[in-house]
């Protein structure tokens, strides 16, 4: 806790039914203005700490779609607890996260070839893999780079990775016959 202390003077209000001391004539001279026509005030109260007042309320928090030519080093990072609570649901904005790229889909997802199904399966995760496996770099420039709102980091994608496979055999395959 601590104390606040405003200190100011003002004017000192002089009923309708006084006459005054001076004229108005006399104030734009700079003649005859007397101490009694101001008056000092304070104002002391307790306040609580700063800490108290100064909650951030990351959900009234807005992040615009940015331009294209934005460089992804540029764009301004979002914790991933933040891209978790854009999942689409509840009236909140649909977000999806390529390669620690902060997506809002919230209006493609009505357009997605695939169905809006897909898209809102990955409300609030990462979902990279499964979007290069779907897409190439013409897409990501053509759709998703209008689409970006941030960077994330540590924002975790609910599929694990299934293991590449490369051609028929097994690597280290020897007999060609």
């Amino acid at each position: 806790m601590g104390k606040l202390r405003l200190s100011a003077f003002r004017p000192r209000h002089i009923p309708q039914d006084e006459k005054p001391e001076i004229t108005i004539k006399q104030i734009e001279e700079g003649k005859g203005q007397r101490a009694e026509h101001a008056e000092h005030v304070e104002l002391v109260e307790t306040i609580e700490p700063v800490a108290q007042h100064s909650k951030i309320q990351l959900d009234s928090i807005v992040y615009p779609i940015l331009p294209k030519r934005t460089a992804a080093k540029d764009l301004p990072f979002i914790p991933s607890t933040e891209v978790a609570k854009r999942d689409g649901k509840g009236g909140s904005r649909l977000w999806i996260v390529v390669d620690s790229i902060v997506l809002d889909a919230t209006e493609y997802q009505k357009k997605h070839p695939g169905g809006r199904q897909i898209i809102a399966g990955f409300g609030g995760r990462n979902c990279s893999w499964q979007w290069w496996s779907f897409h190439g770099g013409g897409i990501w420039d053509s759709i998703a780079a209008g689409l970006r709102v941030g960077r994330a980091e540590g924002v975790s994608n609910p599929y694990e990775r299934p293991p590449a496979i490369v051609g028929l055999r097994t690597h280290g395959f020897q007999d060609w016959d």
